[in-house]
Protein backbone atom coordinates (compact mmCIF):
# COMPACT_ATOMS: atom_id res chain seq x y z
CA UNK A 1 0.00 0.00 0.00
CA UNK A 2 1.33 3.41 -0.89
CA UNK A 3 2.31 6.02 1.66
CA UNK A 4 -0.86 8.06 1.17
CA UNK A 5 -2.79 5.38 3.07
CA UNK A 6 -0.54 5.72 6.09
CA UNK A 7 -1.49 9.22 7.17
CA UNK A 8 -2.32 10.26 10.70
CA UNK A 9 -5.66 12.14 10.77
CA UNK A 10 -6.49 14.02 13.94
CA UNK A 11 -9.27 11.64 14.92
CA UNK A 12 -7.00 8.63 14.57
CA UNK A 13 -4.24 10.34 16.53
CA UNK A 14 -6.66 11.02 19.37
CA UNK A 15 -7.67 7.37 19.21
CA UNK A 16 -4.01 6.35 19.36
CA UNK A 17 -3.46 8.40 22.49
CA UNK A 18 -6.50 6.69 24.01
CA UNK A 19 -4.93 3.34 23.17
CA UNK A 20 -1.76 4.42 24.93
CA UNK A 21 -3.73 5.06 28.08
CA UNK A 22 -5.35 1.66 27.72
CA UNK A 23 -2.05 -0.11 27.24
CA UNK A 24 -1.81 -1.05 30.90
CA UNK A 25 -5.09 -2.95 30.62
CA UNK A 26 -3.66 -5.54 28.28
CA UNK A 27 0.13 -5.50 28.12
CA UNK A 28 2.32 -7.47 30.47
CA UNK A 29 5.27 -5.06 30.50
CA UNK A 30 3.49 -2.40 32.55
CA UNK A 31 2.86 -1.80 36.27
CA UNK A 32 1.51 -5.33 36.73
CA UNK A 33 5.04 -6.59 36.14
CA UNK A 34 6.38 -3.76 38.24
CA UNK A 35 4.14 -4.69 41.17
CA UNK A 36 5.08 -8.34 40.85
CA UNK A 37 8.79 -7.54 41.07
CA UNK A 38 8.70 -4.91 43.80
CA UNK A 39 10.01 -7.38 46.36
CA UNK A 40 13.26 -7.70 44.46
CA UNK A 41 16.14 -5.40 45.20
CA UNK A 42 15.71 -2.39 42.92
CA UNK A 43 17.56 0.72 41.89
CA UNK A 44 15.50 3.56 43.36
CA UNK A 45 16.51 6.01 40.63
CA UNK A 46 15.59 3.48 37.94
CA UNK A 47 12.26 2.80 39.62
CA UNK A 48 11.49 6.52 39.87
CA UNK A 49 12.38 7.04 36.21
CA UNK A 50 10.09 4.18 35.19
CA UNK A 51 7.22 5.54 37.26
CA UNK A 52 7.67 8.98 35.65
CA UNK A 53 7.68 7.42 32.19
CA UNK A 54 4.57 5.39 32.88
CA UNK A 55 2.76 8.38 34.40
CA UNK A 56 3.35 10.31 31.16
CA UNK A 57 0.98 8.00 29.24
CA UNK A 58 -1.96 9.82 27.77
CA UNK A 59 -0.10 13.12 27.67
CA UNK A 60 2.22 14.63 25.09
CA UNK A 61 3.72 11.72 23.10
CA UNK A 62 6.83 13.80 22.39
CA UNK A 63 7.47 14.12 26.12
CA UNK A 64 6.77 10.44 26.56
CA UNK A 65 9.32 9.61 23.87
CA UNK A 66 11.94 11.80 25.54
CA UNK A 67 11.37 10.13 28.91
CA UNK A 68 11.47 6.68 27.34
CA UNK A 69 14.63 7.30 25.35
CA UNK A 70 16.31 8.75 28.43
CA UNK A 71 15.30 5.70 30.44
CA UNK A 72 16.71 3.28 27.86
CA UNK A 73 19.98 5.23 27.67
CA UNK A 74 20.41 5.22 31.45
CA UNK A 75 19.16 1.70 32.15
CA UNK A 76 19.84 -0.46 29.07
CA UNK A 77 19.59 -3.69 31.10
CA UNK A 78 16.46 -2.74 33.04
CA UNK A 79 13.83 -5.36 33.77
CA UNK A 80 11.28 -2.74 32.68
CA UNK A 81 12.78 -2.40 29.20
CA UNK A 82 10.11 -4.48 27.46
CA UNK A 83 7.35 -2.28 28.83
CA UNK A 84 9.19 0.90 27.89
CA UNK A 85 9.75 -0.27 24.33
CA UNK A 86 6.10 -1.29 24.10
CA UNK A 87 4.73 2.08 25.15
CA UNK A 88 7.29 3.91 22.99
CA UNK A 89 6.04 1.99 19.94
CA UNK A 90 2.62 3.59 20.33
CA UNK A 91 4.13 7.00 21.09
CA UNK A 92 6.19 6.91 17.89
CA UNK A 93 3.05 5.98 15.96
CA UNK A 94 1.21 8.94 17.49
CA UNK A 95 3.92 11.32 16.27
CA UNK A 96 4.04 9.79 12.78
CA UNK A 97 7.57 8.40 13.18
CA UNK A 98 6.85 5.03 11.59
CA UNK A 99 10.48 3.99 11.15
CA UNK A 100 11.07 4.28 14.90
CA UNK A 101 7.73 2.63 15.56
CA UNK A 102 8.73 -0.45 13.59
CA UNK A 103 12.25 -0.74 15.03
CA UNK A 104 11.09 -0.15 18.60
CA UNK A 105 8.15 -2.49 18.18
CA UNK A 106 10.49 -5.25 17.05
CA UNK A 107 12.58 -4.75 20.20
CA UNK A 108 9.45 -4.82 22.36
CA UNK A 109 8.36 -8.14 20.86
CA UNK A 110 11.82 -9.64 21.27
CA UNK A 111 11.48 -9.03 25.01
CA UNK A 112 7.78 -9.88 25.23
CA UNK A 113 6.26 -11.73 22.24
CA UNK A 114 2.83 -11.48 23.89
CA UNK A 115 2.61 -7.68 24.04
CA UNK A 116 -0.81 -7.29 22.46
CA UNK A 117 -0.53 -3.51 22.07
CA UNK A 118 2.53 -3.87 19.88
CA UNK A 119 1.24 -6.96 18.07
CA UNK A 120 -1.98 -5.23 17.06
CA UNK A 121 -0.39 -1.94 16.10
CA UNK A 122 2.26 -3.57 13.88
CA UNK A 123 -0.28 -5.97 12.40
CA UNK A 124 -2.20 -2.95 11.15
CA UNK A 125 0.76 -0.77 10.25
CA UNK A 126 3.03 -3.16 8.36
CA UNK A 127 0.60 -3.92 5.49
CA UNK A 128 -0.14 -0.21 5.09
CA UNK A 129 3.51 0.82 4.96
CA UNK A 130 5.21 -2.05 3.11
CA UNK A 131 5.60 -1.60 -0.64
CA UNK A 132 5.02 -4.31 -3.19
CA UNK A 133 8.14 -5.18 -5.13
CA UNK A 134 10.57 -4.67 -2.26
CA UNK A 135 12.74 -7.72 -1.49
CA UNK A 136 11.23 -8.39 1.93
CA UNK A 137 7.58 -7.59 1.07
CA UNK A 138 6.33 -11.19 1.29
CA UNK A 139 8.24 -11.74 4.52
CA UNK A 140 6.74 -8.59 6.01
CA UNK A 141 3.22 -9.72 5.13
CA UNK A 142 3.79 -13.11 6.74
CA UNK A 143 5.07 -11.38 9.86
CA UNK A 144 2.09 -9.01 9.99
CA UNK A 145 -0.36 -11.89 9.65
CA UNK A 146 1.39 -13.80 12.43
CA UNK A 147 1.23 -10.76 14.69
CA UNK A 148 -2.49 -10.28 14.01
CA UNK A 149 -3.44 -13.91 14.57
CA UNK A 150 -1.36 -14.16 17.73
CA UNK A 151 -3.02 -11.05 19.15
CA UNK A 152 -6.48 -12.37 18.29
CA UNK A 153 -5.62 -15.56 20.20
CA UNK A 154 -4.30 -13.68 23.24
CA UNK A 155 -6.85 -10.92 23.77
CA UNK A 156 -9.95 -13.01 24.69
CA UNK A 157 -7.96 -14.73 27.45
CA UNK A 158 -6.80 -11.49 29.07
CA UNK A 159 -7.74 -11.06 32.73
CA UNK A 160 -9.50 -7.85 33.67
CA UNK A 161 -7.65 -5.84 36.33
CA UNK A 162 -9.70 -5.30 39.48
CA UNK A 163 -9.37 -1.52 39.11
CA UNK A 164 -10.91 -1.45 35.62
CA UNK A 165 -14.65 -1.62 34.93
CA UNK A 166 -16.08 -4.12 32.46
CA UNK A 167 -17.05 -1.56 29.81
CA UNK A 168 -13.60 0.06 29.73
CA UNK A 169 -11.91 -3.32 29.54
CA UNK A 170 -14.11 -4.53 26.67
CA UNK A 171 -13.58 -1.28 24.78
CA UNK A 172 -9.80 -1.59 25.12
CA UNK A 173 -9.86 -5.19 23.90
CA UNK A 174 -12.15 -4.41 20.97
CA UNK A 175 -10.07 -1.43 19.85
CA UNK A 176 -7.00 -3.62 19.69
CA UNK A 177 -8.81 -6.45 17.95
CA UNK A 178 -9.96 -3.89 15.39
CA UNK A 179 -6.34 -3.12 14.50
CA UNK A 180 -5.52 -6.82 14.08
CA UNK A 181 -8.52 -7.42 11.81
CA UNK A 182 -7.65 -4.32 9.79
CA UNK A 183 -4.22 -5.76 9.08
CA UNK A 184 -5.63 -9.14 8.09
CA UNK A 185 -8.19 -7.47 5.84
CA UNK A 186 -5.57 -5.51 3.96
CA UNK A 187 -3.44 -8.61 3.50
CA UNK A 188 -6.45 -10.49 2.13
CA UNK A 189 -7.23 -7.59 -0.19
CA UNK A 190 -3.80 -6.66 -1.51
CA UNK A 191 -1.73 -9.81 -1.15
CA UNK A 192 -4.10 -12.76 -1.39
CA UNK A 193 -6.84 -11.18 -3.55
CA UNK A 194 -9.27 -12.99 -1.26
CA UNK A 195 -12.01 -10.40 -1.36
CA UNK A 196 -14.61 -12.32 0.63
CA UNK A 197 -12.22 -12.78 3.56
CA UNK A 198 -11.11 -9.17 3.19
CA UNK A 199 -14.74 -8.05 3.55
CA UNK A 200 -15.13 -10.20 6.67
CA UNK A 201 -11.99 -8.90 8.34
CA UNK A 202 -12.54 -5.24 7.48
CA UNK A 203 -16.16 -5.40 8.61
CA UNK A 204 -14.91 -6.66 11.97
CA UNK A 205 -12.36 -3.84 12.04
CA UNK A 206 -14.95 -1.09 11.69
CA UNK A 207 -17.51 -2.79 13.92
CA UNK A 208 -15.12 -3.38 16.81
CA UNK A 209 -13.46 0.04 16.80
CA UNK A 210 -14.81 2.68 19.16
CA UNK A 211 -13.70 5.26 16.56
CA UNK A 212 -13.51 3.45 13.19
CA UNK A 213 -10.59 4.38 10.97
CA UNK A 214 -11.83 5.98 7.71
CA UNK A 215 -9.07 4.10 5.90
CA UNK A 216 -10.70 0.83 6.93
CA UNK A 217 -13.96 2.01 5.36
CA UNK A 218 -12.02 2.80 2.16
CA UNK A 219 -10.47 -0.67 2.15
CA UNK A 220 -13.84 -2.26 2.88
CA UNK A 221 -15.34 -0.37 -0.07
CA UNK A 222 -12.55 -1.71 -2.30
CA UNK A 223 -13.17 -5.26 -1.11
CA UNK A 224 -16.93 -4.87 -1.57
CA UNK A 225 -16.40 -3.57 -5.10
CA UNK A 226 -14.07 -6.41 -6.05
CA UNK A 227 -16.55 -8.96 -4.66
CA UNK A 228 -19.49 -7.20 -6.41
CA UNK A 229 -21.24 -6.09 -3.23
CA UNK A 230 -21.84 -2.70 -4.78
CA UNK A 231 -24.43 -1.38 -2.32
CA UNK A 232 -22.07 -2.25 0.49
CA UNK A 233 -19.28 -0.45 -1.36
CA UNK A 234 -21.39 2.68 -1.71
CA UNK A 235 -22.19 2.65 2.02
CA UNK A 236 -18.54 2.15 2.97
CA UNK A 237 -17.35 4.88 0.60
CA UNK A 238 -19.96 7.22 2.07
CA UNK A 239 -18.64 6.70 5.59
CA UNK A 240 -15.05 7.06 4.40
CA UNK A 241 -15.94 10.32 2.63
CA UNK A 242 -17.10 11.93 5.87
CA UNK A 243 -13.62 12.48 7.29
CA UNK A 244 -9.99 11.37 7.15
CA UNK A 245 -7.15 11.39 4.63
CA UNK A 246 -9.10 9.83 1.75
CA UNK A 247 -12.19 12.03 1.50
CA UNK A 248 -11.70 12.91 -2.18
CA UNK A 249 -10.78 9.36 -3.18
CA UNK A 250 -13.83 8.02 -1.36
CA UNK A 251 -16.18 10.53 -2.96
CA UNK A 252 -14.81 9.63 -6.39
CA UNK A 253 -15.09 5.91 -5.66
CA UNK A 254 -18.66 6.27 -4.45
CA UNK A 255 -19.69 8.17 -7.59
CA UNK A 256 -18.03 5.60 -9.85
CA UNK A 257 -19.84 2.68 -8.20
CA UNK A 258 -23.17 4.54 -8.29
CA UNK A 259 -22.73 5.11 -12.03
CA UNK A 260 -21.98 1.44 -12.60
CA UNK A 261 -25.12 0.45 -10.67
CA UNK A 262 -27.32 3.03 -12.40
CA UNK A 263 -26.11 2.09 -15.89
CA UNK A 264 -26.28 -1.62 -15.28
CA UNK A 265 -22.61 -1.98 -16.22
CA UNK A 266 -22.10 -4.09 -13.10
CA UNK A 267 -24.59 -6.21 -11.17
CA UNK A 268 -24.60 -6.11 -7.41
CA UNK A 269 -24.78 -9.20 -5.23
CA UNK A 270 -26.45 -7.23 -2.46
Amino acid sequence: MTAKFFKFPAALLAFTIALTVGASLLSTGQPAAYAQEKKEKVNKAEEAAYKAFYAAQGGDPVMQIQLGEDFIAKYPMSKYLGGVYGVLTTAYYATGNTDKMFSTGAKALELNPDNVDVLCLLAMAIPRRAKKGTPDYAQQMVKAEEYARHAIELIPAMTKPATVDDATFEKAKNDKLSLAHSGLGLIDLNVKSNFEDARTELTKAVELASSPDPVDYYLLAKADTEASYLNGAIAAYDKCAATGPLVNACKAGEEAVKKDVASGTKLSRD
